[in-house]
């Protein structure tokens, strides 16, 4: 399930409020899908919520034997057509495409999933419409030096041409960083000296070769950013120019800017304010559209570029600066 680590958003502490009475309830269905535009159809992961007392780990919680598929909708609300799903062999209540399916743009899907006991869990997603790449600048650029305040290299800008928002609101984006670097070839855990030749400073501050992999930092996430925190331009193309937090890793990154729906915006919009309380009684719940169960059935479309980050410190020369 790649898209995973696209988000990194779920768990049992998003799927529960402030009502403490929500800890006692019957278990639920949890679901975990997501959609991208023009691509086949990913897995679905179920799983059942757990008590705010016991572990929570997908293994030990998953749905087995579930009937899953997914239905594409006509724009009556009719089945237009349908992909059964199967349980993979190799991970528990992970289920994959009988068959491969592309995921239509702007096309409304539906999620039905039967599981052994309990009802029906149905969710819906209509998927954005695609977005282009249109063209990068400074693909090689250097990390600015936190002992030069007047560093001010220039900064990667993904340009891109997002289709017409379906929905009653501007464009919304998740922007995600993930490192290239080959880290097969580095120690899990390098010590300090190490990573303080890979990693930029605000990562190589968090890190610590006791606790931490380089694997943990490979991959990171904003928040949800609106349309109009970019620069629009006359040819209705939208300029991103990726902040310097965004960058874990020097050398090459991958940089996706991803126009989500209205599920994946509903539940990062609530998630957040979850993280941003301080008291038990100001923690609201995530608002999420499943039937019958509960979780994240969202969609989404997006563009990439890559750009290659070289350290401020020249005399660094045995950073893996090729993936």
């Amino acid at each position: 399930m790649r898209r995973l680590l696209l988000f990194a958003i779920f768990g049992l502490a998003a799927l529960v409020g402030c009502d403490t009475a929500a800890l006692e309830t019957e278990s639920q269905v949890v679901v975990e899908a997501y959609l991208e535009a023009g691509e086949p159809m990913d897995s679905v992961r179920l799983t059942r919520t757990a008590r705010a007392s016991a572990e929570y780990t997908p293994e030990r919680t998953a749905v087995q034997g579930a009937d899953v598929q997914v239905q594409r909708l006509n724009d009556s609300g009719g089945v237009a057509a349908t992909v059964p799903y199967t349980e993979t062999d190799s991970t528990d209540g992970l289920y994959i495409p009988e068959t491969p399916a592309t995921v239509e743009p702007q096309g409304t899907y539906r999620l039905r999933a039967a599981p052994p006991e309990g009802p029906v869990v149905t969710a819906e997603t209509t998927v954005p419409a695609p977005v282009e790449a249109v063209r990068t600048q400074n693909d090689t650029t250097t990390y600015p030096d936190p002992d030069d305040e007047n560093s001010d290299p220039p900064q990667f800008e993904l340009t891109v041409r997002p289709g017409p928002s379906a929905l009653e609101r501007q464009n919304v984006y998740v922007l995600t960083s993930r490192s290239l670097l080959d880290l097969q070839s580095i120690p899990a855990s390098p010590p300090d000296s190490v990573a303080g030749r890979l990693l930029t400073p605000f990562y190589l501050e968090q890190y610590d070769a006791d606790s931490d992999t380089l694997a943990s930092f490979r991959v990171n996430s904003s928040g949800l950013l609106n349309e109009a925190n970019f620069t629009s331009n006359d040819d209705g193309t939208v300029s991103i120019t990726l902040p310097w937090l965004a960058v874990a890793f020097y050398g090459p990154n991958q940089i996706r800017a991803s126009v989500v729906d209205n599920n994946l915006y509903d539940f990062l919009r609530t998630q957040s304010a979850q993280q941003m309380s301080l008291a038990p009684g100001e923690i609201p719940n995530i608002d999420e559209d499943i039937e019958n169960g509960t979780g994240i059935f969202g969609s989404f479309a997006e563009a990439s570029g890559k750009v290659l980050i070289r350290p401020p410190d020249p005399t660094v020369d045995d950073i893996p600066l090729r993936p």
